[in-house]
């Protein structure tokens, strides 16, 4: 039995550091390593690594002959697909050739490096909207660059305000920094409409989906009119602040109270909190992001520590480094700046646009919205599709042309965090199953038989180490090789990117994007009936890799009433774009009523919950509104 250390690859904050115990070259146990994030503990997805990397893989390359798949060798798969490519080019264009990537493999070289060969073609890409990249946007605005809280913040934090976000789901080590800092006297308020493990740690806040804007906003306002702003801070670091504070009197209250659903002597209590329990840290989660105005609300959440004169007291995403992936990603070979909203691919695939997709990283048809367009789009005869993943996923179920991928345990990489600031050195402590190969390992062969330039398929860990020799924040790659885990150096917290060097409360980097310098309220629309449909992730899981079965959909005990159904009963759910599924239902006293909630990427009983999301988009960034979706539930009677 041998002990080795691997950087976790998922999509999660935490990017841990994992003792690995190989024997017979399988992987037997995975624990956290000894490391000043990790500390000696991994999540319940980790636990359950050694198991998952075994089963549903994809061993060899497979091509579909009618509804079954035929095993073929790599030359093979590898000739056919150079050939479709060439054919298309010729015929139709590049452009009708699409990638689709996301974060299934987290590791820079397996999320980046695949899309050169895709660059060198002028493909057609898509733009990543389908997170967190609009609540990224709305942050520089205000502060230049993005990052805030680090881990290390989190222990000197004299309160933490976490808004929107399970963090026993989705940060377990955030969460037991958390823990240890309500242990040690630290004050928690949790604002979220479900009732949480977190919740239960401290103050619940529970606010009205898709209003948190107007939250925040009186949280402001209560901190400006009772004086307990920290003005010094403010005129030293900030800038437009008096128009910001006449944006802020432009709201009422009593207003806020109704539409948010909080009284306004709880907003007192926190804002008073706000005032003098310094230094704080509020931690803003993804699926607050996820609605309507959620990069809006963010905007106001994140200035809320600046009026009380804390340093970037937020975390939200502090993934601002200086690597300057476009090189790994070969964007230089680019002719054209020709990419898509990622919210909009499952609609152009249903009209007819594509004639090649080639999707790694990403399991689109169950996690897209509107996924039942993406899945039907899939099966057009005249599309081919290709993926290459680890698991017989959805997608790849639905695919002409399917590629083994590596596990983590596998392969060679570097991996950042969007949490923390150490970047780790992961070395394959395992043979790959099958004939399983890295992502980068398929772009660069194709590569070659495409006759694209040598310089397209440099070798990747080469390109990565010109890449971190340019940057500011570590030495070199040697440096990450030898160490396993590096600090990089990331700017002062009292440092601002932004065009006057301060916080911009007034952004006139908002200005010059044609956004609008003052956050932007939402519109208040009546409901109509209609509920609100929430998803999140388990703490057992990874969104799609590591789902099995149906998952229910979750309803509040006033919404069960009223529908007259209870635990087991199936219900229809119809969407306000009109597209209908067949859930079986959980009652859940967690859930407050109009409300309901299900399991992130998950089939239902028919159908699955991401066919009824919302294709509406933000303004910032295009980014994605899954939380402003609405249903409506009925019992279904079956005979």
């Amino acid at each position: 039995m041998t002990v080795s250390t691997v950087a976790c690859q998922r999509d999660c904050p935490d990017a841990c550091l994992l003792e690995v115990e190989v024997s017979s070259g399988w992987v037997f146990n995975v624990r956290g390593a000894q490391h000043p994030v990790t500390r000696g503990f991994a999540c319940a997805k980790a636990l359950k690594f050694p198991q998952l990397y075994r089963k549903n893989r994809v061993l060899y390359p497979h091509l579909r002959e009618g509804d079954e798949f035929v095993r073929i060798s790599w030359d093979e798969a590898l000739d056919l697909l150079a050939s479709k490519i060439k054919e298309i080019i010729e015929d139709y264009g590049p452009q009708e050739i699409l990638y689709y990537n996301y974060a299934g493999n987290s590791g820079l070289i397996s999320y980046s490096y695949p899309v050169r060969v895709f660059n060198a073609l002028n493909a057609t890409g898509v733009e990543h909207t389908i997170c967190d990249e609009a609540g990224e946007v709305a942050i520089e605005l205000h502060y230049g660059r993005r990052y805030g809280a680090f881990p290390e913040d989190f222990e000197k934090a004299r309160m933490f305000v976490v808004w929107g976000a399970n963090l026993s789901s989705s940060s377990v080590h955030a969460y037991r920094l958390v823990v240890d800092g309500v242990r040690r006297g630290s004050k928690l308020w949790v604002i979220d409409p479900r009732r949480t493990k977190v919740s239960r740690l401290g103050r619940h806040i529970r606010v009205k989906p898709g209003t948190d804007f107007y939250l925040a906003v009186g949280i402001s306002k209560i901190l400006v009119e009772e004086g307990l702003l920290n003005r010094e801070f403010i005129d030293r670091f900030g800038h437009g602040f008096p128009k910001y504070k006449e944006f802020l009197e432009g709201f009422d209250l009593s207003r806020i109270e109704e539409v948010t659903g909080v009284p306004v002597k709880m907003m007192e209590e926190i804002a008073q909190d706000y005032h003098e329990l310094k230094p704080s840290v509020t931690y803003v989660g993804v699926a607050l992001q996820k609605s309507l105005y959620g990069a809006e609300a963010l905007r106001v959440i994140t200035l809320i520590p600046a009026l009380v004169g804390v340093h970037r007291g937020f975390y939200f995403c502090n993934s601002s480094r200086d690597f300057d992936t476009s090189l790994l990603s070969g964007l230089h070979f680019r002719k054209n700046d020709r990419r898509v909203n990622m919210l909009d691919v499952g609609t152009l695939l249903a009209r007819g646009k594509f004639r090649l997709i080639y999707i790694w990283g990403a399991n689109p048809a169950l996690t897209a919205p509107r996924s039942d367009l993406f899945r039907n789009a899939l099966r057009r005869k005249d599309l081919f599709v290709v993926v290459h993943d680890v698991f017989w996923s959805e997608t790849a179920k639905l695919a002409d042309l399917v590629l083994p991928a590596t596990s983590m345990f596998e392969q060679d990489e570097v991996v950042a965090s969007w949490w923390h600031d150490y970047l780790h050195y992961s070395k394959a402590v395992v043979n790959p199953l099958g004939e399983s190969k890295p992502n980068w390992w398929v772009t660069r062969e194709l590569a070659k038989r495409l006759n694209l330039p040598e310089e397209v398929w440099a070798d990747p860990m080469e390109v990565l180490g010109q890449v971190l020799r340019k940057s500011s924040m570590v030495s070199d790659l040697n440096e990450v090789k030898n160490k396993v885990s590096v600090k990089l150096k990331y700017p002062p917290k009292d440092q601002y990117q932004t065009p006057t060097g301060r916080i911009e409360f007034y952004s006139t980097v908002a200005e010059s994007m044609g956004y609008t310098p003052l956050p932007k309220p939402p519109e208040l629309v009546s409901e109509d009936g209609w509920l609100h449909l929430l998803t999140s992730s388990l703490p057992e899981s990874t969104s799609s890799q590591d789902l099995k079965g149906e998952s229910p959909l979750h309803l509040s005990p006033e919404d069960a009433s009223r529908l007259g159904v209870k635990d087991g009963d199936l219900v229809i759910v119809k969407s306000d774009e009109g597209t209908v599924a067949l859930a079986e239902v959980k009652v859940d006293d967690s859930l407050p009523e109009g409300v309901v909630w299900a399991r992130r990427g998950s089939r239902l009983k028919l159908g699955a919950v991401n066919d009824l999301t919302t294709r509406k988009k933000q303004l910032i960034k295009g980014g994605n509104a899954f939380n402003s979706s609405k249903v409506k539930v009925m019992p279904f009677y079956c005979g």
